[in-house]
C-alpha cells in the first residue's frame, strides 16, 4: 500500500490540518494579548518557535497512536483492522487527541514561561516598598514609571542642576496624570551616578517603565534626549531628541510628558482635569536661578536653605510673577524658622509675615499650583491652625497626588490629630510612591510600633539598615522597637550603632538615653546631652535640686521650645513639686486645649503630671475636668488603633488617678507584659495612692526582676 494511503488511514493528514488551524488561532491570540500584558517582544518569537517545533511531534503522535474506548494504544497495522469497522470522521478521536495534545503542550509551555516568578538581580532589601515581594510580569503590567535624573552632557559638566531640574519638572508633570503611578524624586534620584542594571532599578522601585535621558546645554542651545524603557524586556517604547533654543524648554517638558502618556496609552486628562502644562517663566535667567534654589531646598540644611533664599530673591527680582519661584521662596523662609520643625533662627511669626504674601501672590497667579497649596498647609500647621492646614494639603494632593512634601506634611498633621490609621495608610502609600525615602520608612516603623505591630516594625527597620547602612535612622527605629518589647540588652547594639553614625544627632542621643534609662544606667543617661530622661536620671541618683535647676535652665534658654518645657513639667512632677507643676502649666499652656494645641491629641500622657498635681493638692473639681478630658482622648486613641506599650501604661496612670484600682493594676500588668520597663515605677506620682499597695509593689518587684535579667545579659550587676 502506498505511503499516502497509509497516512490517510492513520489520519496524519487530518492531524496536520487541525494542527495548522489550531496553531493559527494560538498565534493570532498571542499577537493580540501579549503586548497588552507588557510581555517582551521576544515572547512572540518564542511562541512561533514552539508552534513550528510542535508540528513534527504532532505528526509522529498522529501516526503512532490512536484513542480507543480502552485508552490510548499504538495504532494497529492495516491487516489487523476489522473490515466492518467504520472509519473515523474528520475530527475523530485520534485527530482530536493530537490537537488536544498540541493545545496542552502550547499552553503548558506558555504558562510555564509567562507565570514563572521573575527574580531579577538581588535588590537591596530595603529598596522595595515595605514588604519583601518578587516583582513579576503581572505587577509590571501596571502603568508605573520612574524618572531617572537626566545626565549632564554639557561641555563643562556644569549644568547638573539644570539636568536635575528638567528631570524633576517632567516628573511633576507626569505625577498629575491620574492613571499613572510616578515614583517620587527621593527614590528616583537615589540611582544618580550609579551604573545599575535597568531591571534592578525597575524591580527596586516597583515600576514597569523608566524614563532616562541627557541634557546638553551650551549657552542658549539645548539638546535633550529622552527615552522610555520597558523594564522587563529592556525595549525602548519611545525615544526622541530635541535640538531647541533654551526658550523652548517649557514646551519640551510638556511634549515629553504627552509623548509618554501616548506611549503608555494613558489619558493625560482625568475627570474635570486639565492636561498638565509646564509653568513657563518670562525670564530664563530667573528660571535658571529657581532650579538652583530648588535643588538646595531639597538638602534641608540651614546653609543650603539660606543660599536658596538668596537665589530665589534674585530670581523674583528678574521675574516677580513666576509662581513656582514665589512658592519656593515662601517654603525656604518657613523652613528657616527657629522652632523644632525649622532649620534656622527666624522667629515663626516673622517667617510667616514674609511667607504669606509670597503664597498669596503665587496662588493668585496660579490657583492650581500644588506646591503653593502644600507650602500654605505647612505654614498653617506650624501656626497650629490644623483645620486650614488640612484643607490646604488636601487641595495640594488633589492637584498632584504624588507630591512628596504634601504627603509628608499631611502625615505630620494626622499624627498631631492622633489619626493613626490614616497616618499609617498615608505612610504606606508614600512607601509605594517613594520606596527609598528613608525618612518615611523610619516614620512607618514608628507608626507600626504605636499600632503594636512590633514584628513588622523591626522588619522595616532592618530593611532601612541594609539599604542605608550609613544612615542612623534604621538603627534608631530598631532600637526603639526593641526597647518597646523590653529587649533592652538587644537594643544596646543598634542604639550604639546609631550613635556611632551620628554622635551629635538628637534622635540617636535620645534613643540611647531611653535604653540606658530603662536599664537603670543613670550615669550613662547623663553622658548624653540630648537625652530626654536626664532629669529623671538625676532624681534617681538623688540629685533632685540639680535636676530641677537643669530643666529650668534648658527651658529658659529656649522659650519657644515646647519639648524643653515638657521636660521641666515632668521633672517637677517626679520631684514632687506639684504646685510648681500647675504654675508652669497655667503660664505656658493655659488649659487643656492649649496643651493639645502644642502637642496634638496623640500625646495623651501629658495630662499625667497635671492630674497628679491636682490630686496631690486636693483640687478635686479641676482633677475631675482633667480626667474627663483625658478619658475622651484615651477612647479616641483606642479607636484609632493605638496598641503599643505606651497606651496601656498611660491608661494605667489615668485609671490610678481616677481611683479605679483593679483596672489600673490590670492595665499595668498589660503594659509590663508588652515590654514597658521603668526602674522608677515605684515612685511614679500617678500611682501615689498605690505606693503601699501589696499588688502594686509586686508589680514593682517584677519590673525590677525583668530589668535585672536584661542587665545580666550585659554583665551588669542588679539594680541597687
Amino acid at each position: 500500500m502506498s505511503l499516502l494511503a497509509e497516512l490517510k488511514r492513520r489520519k496524519v493528514i487530518r492531524v496536520a490540518v487541525v494542527y495548522a488551524a489550531t496553531a493559527f488561532v494560538v498565534l493570532q491570540a498571542a499577537d493580540i494579548m501579549l503586548p497588552r500584558l507588557a510581555v517582551p517582544d521576544w515572547a512572540m518569537t518564542l511562541v512561533v518557535v514552539f508552534a513550528v517545533l510542535g508540528f513534527p511531534i504532532a505528526l509522529v503522535l498522529g501516526w503512532a497512536l490512536e484513542v480507543t474506548p480502552d485508552g490510548v494504544k499504538v495504532t494497529r497495522p492495516r491487516d489487523a483492522v476489522p473490515t466492518d469497522e467504520p472509519p473515523p470522521s474528520l475530527l475523530g478521536k485520534r485527530t482530536v487527541f493530537a490537537a488536544a495534545l498540541l493545545v496542552v503542550l502550547g499552553v503548558g509551555i506558555g504558562a510555564g514561561w509567562f507565570l514563572r516568578p521573575v527574580s531579577g538581580p538581588d535588590a537591596t532589601p530595603a529598596a522595595a516598598p515595605v514588604a519583601d515581594r518578587a516583582v513579576d510580569l503581572l505587577a509590571l503590567a501596571d502603568k508605573s514609571i520612574a524618572v531617572l535624573p537626566f545626565a549632564d552632557m554639557s561641555p563643562d559638566k556644569d549644568q547638573e542642576y539644570f539636568s536635575d531640574g528638567l528631570s524633576e519638572e517632567i516628573l511633576n508633570l507626569l505625577a498629575q496624570i491620574r492613571d499613572l503611578k510616578v515614583i517620587g524624586r527621593t527614590s528616583s534620584f537615589a540611582f544618580k551616578g550609579r551604573n545599575e542594571d535597568l531591571r534592578t532599578i525597575g524591580s527596586t522601585l516597583g515600576v514597569a517603565y523608566l524614563l532616562e535621558g541627557s541634557v546638553r546645554k551650551a549657552g542658549d542651545d539645548l539638546r535633550i534626549t529622552a527615552q522610555l524603557i520597558e523594564v522587563e524586556g529592556g525595549s525602548h517604547l519611545w525615544s526622541q531628541s530635541y535640538d531647541r533654543r533654551l526658550e523652548n524648554v517649557f514646551a519640551i517638558q510638556t511634549e515629553i510628558a504627552g509623548s509618554i502618556a501616548e506611549a503608555l496609552k494613558t489619558s493625560l486628562v482625568g475627570p474635570g482635569q486639565a492636561a498638565p502644562v509646564a509653568q513657563p517663566a518670562t525670564s530664563l535667567p530667573a528660571y535658571d536661578l529657581f532650579l538652583q534654589a530648588r535643588r538646595l531646598i531639597h538638602g534641608r540644611t540651614r546653609t543650603e536653605l539660606e543660599a536658596a533664599r538668596k537665589l530665589l530673591d534674585d530670581a523674583l527680582a528678574l521675574d516677580p510673577d513666576y509662581a513656582p519661584a514665589l512658592a519656593a521662596a515662601a517654603q525656604a523662609v518657613i523652613l528657616l524658622n527657629d522652632g523644632l520643625a525649622g532649620y534656622g533662627d527666624i522667629p515663626l511669626d516673622e517667617a510667616a509675615a514674609i511667607a504669606q504674601p509670597l503664597l498669596d501672590r503665587a496662588l493668585a497667579l496660579d490657583p492650581n499650583l500644588a506646591e503653593a497649596h502644600a507650602v500654605q498647609g505647612l505654614l498653617f500647621r506650624m501656626q497650629r491652625d490644623f483645620v486650614r492646614a488640612e484643607a490646604a494639603l488636601a487641595r495640594a494632593l488633589a492637584l498632584n497626588p504624588s507630591l512628596p512634601d504634601a504627603l509628608h506634611w499631611q502625615m505630620g498633621l494626622l499624627g498631631n490629630a492622633g489619626r493613626l490609621r490614616e497616618q499609617l495608610a498615608t505612610r504606606r502609600r508614600l512607601a509605594e510612591l517613594d520606596p527609598l525615602n528613608v525618612f518615611n520608612l523610619a516614620g512607618l516603623a514608628r507608626n507600626l510600633l504605636s499600632s503594636g505591630e512590633l514584628v513588622e516594625a523591626e522588619a522595616v527597620a532592618v530593611r532601612v539598615q541594609r539599604a542605608f547602612p550609613n544612615n542612623p535612622q534604621g538603627f534608631e527605629v530598631q532600637a526603639e522597637g526593641l526597647v518597646n518589647a523590653g529587649r533592652l540588652a538587644e537594643a544596646r547594639v543598634p542604639a550604639a550603632r546609631a550613635l556611632a553614625l551620628a554622635p551629635e544627632g538628637a534622635v540617636a542621643q535620645r534613643v540611647n538615653g531611653w535604653v540606658f534609662y530603662a536599664l537603670g544606667d543613670f550615669d550613662q543617661v547623663l553622658s548624653l546631652p540630648g537625652a530626654h530622661d536626664r532629669g529623671l536620671a538625676l532624681i534617681a541618683l538623688g540629685r533632685v535640686e540639680e535636676a530641677v535647676a537643669t530643666a529650668r535652665e534648658r527651658s529658659a534658654a529656649a522659650p519657644g521650645d515646647h519639648e524643653a518645657a515638657l521636660a521641666l513639667l515632668f521633672t517637677l512632677s517626679q520631684a514632687g513639686r506639684h504646685d510648681e507643676v500647675l504654675t508652669l502649666y497655667r503660664e505656658r499652656w493655659g488649659d487643656l486645649e492649649g496643651l493639645d494645641a502644642s502637642f496634638g491629641i496623640r500625646e495623651s500622657g501629658l495630662q499625667a503630671p497635671i492630674a497628679a498635681a491636682q490630686h496631690a493638692l486636693g483640687q478635686h473639681p479641676a482633677l475631675a475636668e482633667t480626667l474627663a478630658h483625658w478619658r475622651e482622648r484615651l477612647a479616641f486613641l483606642r479607636e484609632q488603633g493605638f496598641a503599643g506599650r505606651e497606651f496601656p501604661i498611660t491608661e494605667a496612670r489615668y485609671l490610678a488617678l481616677a481611683g479605679e484600682r483593679a483596672a489600673a493594676l490590670a492595665a499595668l500588668t498589660k503594659a509590663i507584659d508588652l515590654g514597658w520597663r521603668d526602674p522608677l515605677l515605684g515612685r511614679d506620682p500617678a500611682f501615689a495612692e498605690l505606693h503601699d499597695d501589696p499588688e502594686f509593689l509586686a508589680h514593682v518587684a517584677r519590673m525590677r526582676e525583668l530589668i535585672n535579667i536584661e542587665r545580666a545579659k550585659l554583665d551588669m550587676g542588679p539594680l541597687p
